[in-house]
């Protein structure tokens, strides 16, 4: 794998057999083993400080810039596409118009165990991301979303979170 515009923040972890490239790690962050972390190119991905990505995460930006706030939190096994990766021309491709598109997370979220966040997709600050959810639209903050596809379940009060 060729490594290039990597840049570390302090007291980054990163997990045994995580493959990470085109990133920029804030200080304080923890990327789980066996995750796949990159951006691509001309973007980096930016991971904010104090995030935790938990292993087996998938986080592709390569086709379009991906954002993560400070101290967000990822369960295990998630995957964030900035791009579907159908093949330009087919058939399906034809169908299923999905362009690469940007994701923002917002600080102080939480994505639970299991989800997919696609392809344009903002989630807000202080938002939960139910286990087992697909996010297709954006997520307003301080709102719980789950389910396929993921609904507002609650809207959380900004003054019980201080």
């Amino acid at each position: 794998m060729h490594t290039a515009n990597i840049q570390l923040g302090e007291d980054v972890e990163i997990g045994a057999s995580s493959i990470f490239n085109f990133v920029r790690f804030g200080d304080h962050v923890k990327i789980g083993k066996d995750s796949y972390i990159c951006g691509g190119e001309d973007h980096l991905l930016e991971i904010g400080s104090g995030s935790n990505l938990n292993h087996h995460t998938v986080v592709d930006g390569a086709k379009a810039k991906i954002t993560i706030g400070e101290n967000v939190s990822f369960a295990a096994q998630n995957v964030i596409v900035a791009d579907w990766q159908l093949i330009p021309g087919s058939k399906l491709a034809k169908l299923f118009p999905k362009p690469a598109a940007p994701i923002t997370i917002g600080s102080h979220s939480w994505i639970g165990f299991s989800c997919v966040i696609a392809p344009g997709v903002t989630i807000g600050e202080f938002c939960v991301i139910a286990a087992n959810s697909y996010v297709d639209e954006d997520v307003p903050p301080y709102s719980i979303y789950g389910g396929n596809p993921a609904r507002l379940i609650k809207k959380l009060d900004p003054g019980e979170i201080g």
